[in-house]
């Protein structure tokens, strides 16, 4: 409840005010045994103190187990996934098999290793013949792969890590953004081989969200950003995107949306569910999301994927 406050009053007070807020669903994990406990017990400040932090829990929670109350969109229907693989992961059949399986439109591919992409090239041609695809031995590599044609195909400016393509459909020119930024500054100690986080300095990635912003801003027609974007939605850089595009996941979708990490190592721990929304399909500009579903499948990846249905709508029928 002091955390509370303190998210409410300034969530950058301090580097661990703000990282509390970011795990902030995961501190409420206790109240599935103390709600139990302050039953069973005849104790009414224990059951008070259960009480108020079940309140607080849904004040700040309880929305997002609410089904989204929306129409579905008109329009093209489009189907888009991103999926940060991992770059050492080496089980490359088991990336390609969830692609085949999720039957996107567009796949964006973060930390494209040259394994994954020699077997996207040998294997996906059938599916996806139009592919942007560069790979790197670390975290650098990005690969966009399509159904649809490329018009144009670069890489993301304003010095944020990315790519963008443009594609034509139905007459209408769409921007598609495989954004991958850097993440916050996390300093650690390791006791007994466990990490044990001791700062936290997230003003480079508060950076590069602004950038990305402005490049967002500059673009007129139907636009896609999706990716790993190193932000949980529980951080003020989150609001920056959120004012100016639809999350896919947010607005038709109910949960938290964990996609990070998936069955990833800390030492000697193994986490083997996501913690953290990192993961994002963002539009605006007649791109509004229908449908979105994230599916951890343990591939090797230490990130879960997205996958958002959309549907593109008329010139004139802008949302």
């Amino acid at each position: 409840m002091v955390l509370a406050t303190l998210w409410a009053l300034d969530p950058r007070a301090a580097w661990w005010v703000e990282l509390s807020a970011m795990i902030a669903p995961l501190l409420f994990v206790p109240l599935l045994l103390l709600l139990p406990l302050a039953l069973a017990v005849r104790s009414w400040p224990l059951r008070g103190a259960a009480l108020l932090t079940l309140v607080l829990f849904l004040a700040l929670f309880g929305g997002r187990f609410l089904p989204a109350a929306r129409a579905t969109p008109e329009g093209r229907p489009l189907r888009v996934m991103t999926f940060n693989h991992l770059f050492s992961n080496g089980r490359a059949a088991d990336v390609l098999a969830a692609i085949r399986a999720q039957d996107a439109d567009v796949v964006a591919l973060q930390e494209l290793s040259k394994p994954v992409a020699a077997a996207i090239q040998a294997s996906l041609r059938d599916i996806y013949p139009y592919q942007y695809l560069r790979p790197f031995e670390n975290q650098q590599g990005l690969g966009i792969i399509s159904r649809q044609p490329f018009i144009s195909a670069d890489e993301v400016q304003n010095n944020v890590r990315g790519q963008q393509v443009t594609l034509s459909i139905d007459g209408q020119t769409l921007t598609i953004m495989n954004i991958h930024l850097g993440g916050p500054v996390i300093d650690t100690r390791h006791i007994a081989g466990i990490p044990l986080v001791v700062g936290y300095d997230p003003q480079s990635t508060d950076r590069q969200v602004g950038r990305l912003a402005s490049l967002t801003d500059a673009i007129d027609g139907p636009l896609i950003v999706m990716g790993d974007f190193n932000t949980s939605d529980r951080e003020p850089r989150y609001s920056v995107l959120a004012a100016r595009m639809h999350d896919a996941f947010r607005e038709t979708s109910w949960g938290f949306g964990f996609t990070f990490p998936d069955h990833k190592r800390f030492g000697p721990i193994t986490v083997p569910f996501p913690l953290l929304r990192i993961d994002y399909v963002w539009s605006k500009n007649g791109v509004l999301p229908a449908a979105a579903h994230v599916e951890c499948n343990n591939t090797g990846a230490d990130h879960c994927f997205l996958v958002a249905d959309l549907r593109l709508a008329a010139a004139n029928g802008r949302g």
